[in-house]
């Protein structure tokens, strides 16, 4: 499957989820995980209907790994900011990213709230709406505004924080310019929180790292890690984190 059809299927299994919950109304009722949503199952459910009959492996946060009929791995987040959504903050997307050897080949991040759309394929930029993002050029952590996930890391002074509770459109927001950096002291997220987010970056020439060095991309379902990313190296060097351009 070329980019092209890579990207639109991503398209469709995002607008599913948006429809199956156009209608939903237990927004607040747990799943069957501790700390999982019914609208997790919900959104879960649509995108597998889309993404299984491609015969694509998928790797998603709510049912694990999907056994397909290609080399090539959908990483998916049914519901990124599933809190956000519970409490009808709108602030929360599907976020869908296709792995192959060479590693993310394209992404695709579906704002639910509000329906901005980004996306990337490798070697061919970053785009919202259809239109191409570039993050700003700040290289002063003094004069940053950073996402952060959780609680701000003690020993980092930027101008502000932000804690929006979606990585994958906090990664989006740094590679439009509308965050300076983000971070994850907690390194606390699964690969479907990020995956997208770091090729949207990456495309857009902002720059990513891991909190410990480690690799962003991986397909164990129990891992966890410390996305970061920044608008230029300089800043992602400030944060006490070195790029992993190739991770």
């Amino acid at each position: 499957m070329n980019s092209k059809d890579l990207l639109a299927l991503l398209d469709e299994a995002a607008v599913a989820v948006k429809k199956a919950l156009e209608t939903f109304d237990r927004w607040s009722d747990g799943g069957e995980r501790p700390d999982q949503y019914a609208l997790d199952q919900v959104a879960d459910s649509a995108v597998l209907e889309v993404l299984t009959l491609s015969g694509l492996s998928v790797l998603s946060e709510e049912s694990g790994l999907v056994q397909g009929d290609t080399s090539e791995l959908v990483i998916v987040d049914p519901v990124d900011g599933s809190t956000n959504a519970s409490r009808r903050i709108p602030h929360y997307c599907t976020s869908l990213c296709v792995v192959d050897d060479k590693g993310p080949s394209v992404a695709f991040v579906l704002n639910l709230a509000n329906g901005e759309r980004f996306h990337a394929v490798r070697g061919q930029g970053a785009f919202l709406n259809g239109d191409a993002i570039q993050p700003t050029d700040c290289e002063r952590l003094d004069e940053a505004i950073i996402g952060v996930a959780g609680v701000p890391p003690t020993g980092l002074r930027p101008r502000q924080y932000r804690s929006f509770g979606a990585a994958a459109l906090d990664l989006c927001s740094v590679a439009a310019g509308r965050l300076d950096a983000y971070i994850d002291p907690l390194a606390h997220h699964g690969v479907w929180d990020y995956a997208a987010g770091v090729l949207i970056c990456q495309e857009a020439r902002a720059v990513v790292g891991e909190l410990q060095g480690r690799d962003l991309i991986h397909s164990d379902h129990a891992a966890r890690r410390g996305p970061v990313a920044a608008a230029s190296p300089d800043l992602l060097a400030q944060l006490g984190v070195d790029p992993a351009i190739d991770r």
